[in-house]
């Protein structure tokens, strides 16, 4: 595991599901942990408090004042505070835009007047859009949601800050992460819930959609080598398996784990206004080279 002993970081949206296991890690690999986040979703670090070695902030990405005070005498920001959950960025797009666009410009701001080392930016692979094959840094990107809009606009922003103030960064392009602690907004845990509930399993349009599934430890261990590797500097950075599992085979999958097989029920619902079909991925793979 890649040591992070005495480097001083800050986790925006670090009480959340990734943030949590980021957290966790950091803390075990030797590093000081001050978290910020506005706990809309609730907490999920309650298990770390205690710690003599993480400090816990509620407050907002959206004032810079807190941000600036809390990246004082830091080394390193992993900034994964953001608005998800796909019915909710639907519901809620100025919220999105501002969370994650003006969170962005204040988090690089305040890294640059505090001489931060670098910043780590959790972006999303929502920003490529719709593509049957594989998907690679440099080909196209082609968002299709604000949330989308937002994570391409807050990498061209850490570009930005590169230029003007010579700061550090990399941008993680997450493809579907999933594992212990996530809510029931997203498909796995979601599905989970349906089946041990004995409540008929969801599936928008046929369940022929793939997505690029990543176990959160896999993705958090990324997530350190990116903070501390001078290769990762200035990139963008597919974190992903390269493998493509439709939405019927997870549906498959979690029965089988849970033994329900021959017991759940699948009902197959039209897109809606809280999922629009104009703004659904079909097809998601990470290119891994």
């Amino acid at each position: 595991m890649i040591s992070y002993s005495g480097v001083k970081t800050v986790v925006t949206g670090g009480a959340g599901f990734i943030g949590s296991h980021l957290t966790e890690k950091l803390l075990t690999s030797g590093a000081e942990v001050t978290i910020l986040d506005n706990f809309l979703h609730g907490s999920k670090v309650e298990h770390l408090r205690g710690n003599k070695n993480l400090k816990v902030y509620e407050g907002d990405v959206r004032d810079a004042e807190t941000i600036s005070h809390i990246l004082n005498g830091k080394d390193l920001v992993f900034h994964l505070a953001a608005i998800v959950g796909i019915e909710y960025t639907q519901n809620n797009p100025f919220d999105v835009l501002d969370v994650q666009i003006q969170g962005t410009t204040n988090v690089l701001k305040a890294a640059a007047n505090n001489g931060v080392s670098r910043v780590v930016f959790a972006s999303s692979s929502e920003v490529y859009g719709d593509s049957p094959k594989a998907m690679h840094e440099e080909g196209p990107v082609s968002p299709r949601s604000n949330y989308a809009i937002a994570n391409l606009v807050s990498e061209k922003l850490c570009r930005a800050a590169q230029q003007k103030y010579g700061l550090e960064y990399s941008c993680l392009r997450y493809f579907n992460v999933y594992g212990p602690r996530q809510d029931e907004r997203f498909v796995i845990s979601r599905f989970v819930d349906w089946m041990l509930s004995r409540q008929p399993v969801q599936i928008y349009g046929d369940g022929n959609q793939t997505r690029d599934f990543n176990y959160v430890v896999d993705t958090v261990n990324m997530t350190l080598i990116a903070g501390l590797k001078p290769e990762a500097a200035y990139q963008v950075l597919n974190i992903g398996t390269g493998i493509g599992v439709s939405i019927n085979e997870v549906a498959s999958l979690i029965a089988k784990v849970l033994g329900m097989e021959n017991t759940y029920r699948r009902t197959y619902v039209d897109y809606d206004g809280n999922r629009p079909r104009t703004t659904e991925v079909f097809t998601r793979c990470a290119d891994t080279t």
